[in-house]
């Protein structure tokens, strides 16, 4: 697969990519939260896709955020939280190219979105209440 395919893929699959670097895409998709913007590089091994920042923390992660974003981690499918250079929390799915196709794609990128739905505003009630105290 190539950058070309890659894209005609994500418009398959209703997202608006516009080229952010050599090798990535910034992608958009509408959900009834507002716009997902994620991140989607493609390189010889990996389809790397991930929402960045899902939580802006600068670095200011607690050990209960750290051990929720594990909790987490180990329930969800293809998806996993981490923590960026930045120290923010990302949210990422990570598939091998060898033989990737659009099923793969679409499943992939599918619950990156459910899995940002289903935790962005638990993440941000969580951080706005922990800077209230």
């Amino acid at each position: 697969m190539d950058f070309g395919e890659l894209a005609e893929h994500l418009i398959e699959l209703g997202w608006k990519a516009e080229p952010h670097g050599g090798d990535t895409l910034r992608a958009e998709h509408d959900s009834e939260e507002g716009a997902i913007a994620v991140y989607i590089r493609l390189d010889d091994n990996w389809l790397i896709a991930s929402v960045v920042p899902f939580l802006a923390t600068r670095g200011n992660n607690t050990f209960e955020l750290s051990r929720w974003l594990l909790r987490q981690n180990r329930d969800m499918r293809q998806t996993k939280f981490a923590y960026d250079e930045d120290g923010d929390v990302v949210l990422t799915v990570e598939v091998p190219t060898e033989s990737l196709d659009f099923p793969e794609i679409e499943s992939a990128l599918g619950e990156l979105l459910a899995q940002t739905i289903a935790h962005r505003s638990t993440l941000r009630a969580a951080a706005e209440a922990a800077r209230d105290t």
